[in-house]
């Protein structure tokens, strides 16, 4: 056999092979996932009547829209929920034309969003070749779950900055973000050329403070990975080959969902003299993977899934030991909990021609248009407009609210636990438990065209009244400020613009440049790994 010493060898040049990658963010991560799962999705009619529903508000942004937002400034949240539930449900149950479409819409509030479970809202589905919906709502047990589930006085209202939680010392707020590269190492052959695929996370953050009128930003990454972080900064290709399509997919968001934890826990909140007062993480606080089912999978996917389980859980740990405002700020929004209400409120309140059932834009796009106003000055961040609190629960995001009653979590984990002995449930149990943010827009812009982030901060009894945390969140968008943000398209050529913390957009930035530019040593240091990886598949 021939030496392969023998045969001249390619140079590997790492920041080339960066420089071409595919750069992904986690969003499109995780709305690449949520397209691939739905196998009904029929892209032509969506696109259609996505179009044209934006069509339709862009063109009332100053008529209905408008007088939707005075009047929904004066509206009860609660009472606003609750009235939507029940007329859906009088709807559904008289077989409304539009049933099916409202029954959707219906599980989209209620169940994924509010979190109701399914005593408190079921929705029965017609038999086969039957076409009757069915639906039952346990109106007194709702009203409870509004209340401890919704905060504040109307759909909309007017919040003030507040500094009280660092007055007296000057604010730490910061950031973190994490990018997905994709690229290639090319493998030298004799008769031709192949190269092996790779994906490499990175996930970087910034530190933001002000001195007086001087601002500063501080960098911060790691330059040199260990092999901990390997783990999950390198996906190599056995990742594709061993795994089934979608689990590859999966496996790569909760990659990044590891690294960012560990990036939050290890850089942001131990690495300094003093924790920041507020983290403004790019994206969902919570991991893109959070069923119990996928703890038991038997592949590197179930590794990935239980370690982000357990590093959030680290995170939420220490953050409620040092009183951090640990926030998310999330684009790529799927939830439609706002922007049905805002739908239904405007056909029943305003007018009767705008329909429901139809399709309904997401919270993100919705909210974006009812909240920005001509008359916002961005230089002025002490008070704006805002929606209700909504809480949401870990039990949510992990669809366990619509197998299961909340007194019968812990059995259902029990008996989890008693098929899967060799699988520890308890950062999982824990999470149940102590996994609640507040979800909430703010309308920090003048026009549509800068679209708004939703921001969902972690909450635990120790931070007092939910609204003195949203102050506070304001109070750390006026501190560091606002900034553009063209990178996050999702995949549309034309650039979609978002207004988001500044020290978000710098810890964007510079995510992107460390994946592009990994100091030279540790980019060696990876290939040099890779080639022994090579070496032995030789």
């Amino acid at each position: 056999m021939k030496n392969p010493e023998s045969d001249p060898q390619l140079e590997v040049d790492f920041e080339t092979l960066i420089k071409s990658a595919e750069i992904r963010s986690r969003e499109d991560v995780l709305l690449t996932n949520e397209q691939a799962s739905d196998s009904d999705y029929d892209p032509v009619s969506q696109t259609a009547e996505y179009m044209r529903r934006a069509i339709e508000f862009e063109e009332a942004w100053d008529t209905t829209i408008g007088k939707a937002r005075e009047q929904l400034l004066q509206m009860d949240a609660r009472s606003l929920y609750l009235e939507f539930l029940t007329d859906l449900q009088a709807c559904i149950n008289r077989q409304d034309p539009k049933a099916a479409r409202l029954a959707e819409i219906l599980g989209q509030v209620g169940l994924r969003g509010l979190g109701l479970n399914s005593h408190q809202l079921n929705i029965t589905n017609p038999a086969r070749g039957a076409t009757k919906w069915r639906v039952k709502l346990d109106v007194p047990s709702i009203e409870s779950h509004l209340d401890k589930h919704i905060i504040g006085p109307t759909f909309l209202s007017e919040i003030r900055a507040s500094d009280d939680r660092w007055v007296g010392r000057q604010a730490i707020i910061a950031a973190s973000d994490v990018s997905q590269h994709v690229s290639a190492v090319p493998i030298p052959a004799r008769f031709f050329k192949r190269s092996v695929p790779f994906v490499l996370n990175n996930a970087a953050g910034a530190l933001f403070s002000k001195q007086g009128t001087e601002t500063k930003y501080e960098n911060v990454f790691n330059p040199k990975p260990d092999d901990t972080l390997l783990r999950w900064m390198l996906i190599d290709p056995s990742y594709q080959e061993e795994l089934e399509p979608e689990d590859y997919r999966r496996c790569l968001g909760s990659a990044m969902d590891v690294g960012q934890f560990k990036f939050d826990l290890d850089y942001l909140l131990k690495a300094n003299k003093r924790s920041p007062d507020v983290i403004f993480r790019d994206g969902s606080l919570f991991p893109q993977d959070a069923y119990l089912e996928n703890l038991a999978i038997d592949t590197r996917r179930g590794e990935f899934t239980r370690e982000a389980i357990r590093e959030m859980l680290s995170c939420l740990s220490y953050v409620s030991q040092v009183n951090t405002i640990y926030c998310g700020v999330a684009k790529a929004v799927q939830l439609k909990v706002y922007s049905a209400i805002l739908d239904w409120f405007i056909c029943r309140k305003i007018d009767s021609s705008w329909g429901i059932g139809s399709y309904s834009l997401t919270d993100g796009l919705a909210m974006s248009l009812l909240l920005s106003s001509p008359s916002f000055v961005h230089s002025n961040l002490s008070q704006l407009v805002a929606t209700c609190l909504i809480r949401r629960s870990f039990t949510t995001r992990a669809n366990l609210n619509t197998r299961i009653a909340p007194e019968s979590i812990a059995d259902y984990l029990d008996a989890f636990q008693e098929r899967h002995p060799d699988i520890d449930t308890t950062p999982y149990r824990r999470l149940c438990e102590i996994g609640h943010v507040y979800i909430f827009y703010m309308g920090h812009s003048k026009s549509p065209q800068q679209q708004l982030p939703r921001y969902e901060f972690f909450y635990h009894p120790g931070m007092g009244p939910p609204e003195s945390v949203a102050a506070a969140v304001l109070g750390a968008l006026q501190t560091c400020s606002l900034m553009p943000d063209k990178d996050h398209s999702f995949m549309s050529e034309q650039p979609i613009v978002y207004l988001i913390p500044s020290v978000t957009q710098q810890a964007h930035h510079l995510s992107k440049d460390v994946g592009k530019h990994i100091d030279s040593m540790t980019g060696q240091w990876i290939m040099a790994r890779y080639r022994q990886l090579l070496g032995k598949m030789v």
